[in-house]
């Protein structure tokens, strides 16, 4: 299985520290985790106003770069092309393009494409596809370490995303509910248009 990630989501789990423990959170080895993502991403690593807050989530994130391969897409041009001519970003087309090719997983903190590509795909298409989202890697950070770690990974890049500023309104001192309840209700706004491709974790 080819795992594809976009830029957004995997910035967000490299500011909150959490980008090592991808192939836990995604529940494969290292040696089996097979990603391809944006070039763009690549060019972030060097872009001085793009740096990270900590030296070890930076490297986390050239390393990541390293250990995978940029997306070309070869495979699927014509149904890119679909994608793009109904208004998807160029970079979420590519990805939902050949994960459709390939019968991959897209790993995506981007809302607007999930709708986006609700309305440009058929149920066949769809059917060839899984979707993890930002929330579920969230509350997988939760099942796999812990509430601790999720919320001192969360407040860590607290600035990030808008989701963080939310669920961690009080910093260090919130408490679980209070994070976990907000989480689970954007995770409800994701289900109500992308119920049918999103990954069961069990």
């Amino acid at each position: 299985m080819i795992y594809f990630s976009d830029r957004d989501v995997v910035l967000k789990l490299a500011s909150c520290g959490f980008l090592p423990l991808l192939p836990e959170l995604l529940g494969v080895s290292g040696s089996e985790l097979e990603v391809r993502y944006l070039a763009s991403l690549r060019g972030n690593l060097k872009r001085m106003s793009q740096k990270l807050g900590k030296a070890e989530f930076q490297k986390a994130l050239a390393d990541f770069c390293d250990s995978h391969a940029v997306l070309d897409g070869a495979g699927s041009v014509d149904r890119e092309q679909e994608l793009l001519d109904g208004g998807m970003d160029p970079g979420e087309a590519l990805l939902f393009a050949e994960a459709e090719h390939t019968g991959g997983v897209v790993v995506t903190g981007d809302k607007r494409a999930l709708k986006d590509y609700k309305r440009l795909s058929s149920v066949s298409q769809r059917g060839r596809i899984k979707v993890i989202c930002w929330e579920q890697l969230l509350l997988q950070v939760r099942r796999m370490q812990g509430y601790e770690r999720l919320k001192s990974g969360c407040c860590e890049g607290i600035s990030c995303d808008g989701l963080l500023s939310l669920a961690f309104s009080s910093g260090l001192a919130t408490g679980e509910k209070h994070a976990i309840d907000a989480i689970i209700s954007y995770l409800g706004g994701v289900q109500e248009h992308s119920a049918d491709i999103l990954f069961d974790f069990g």
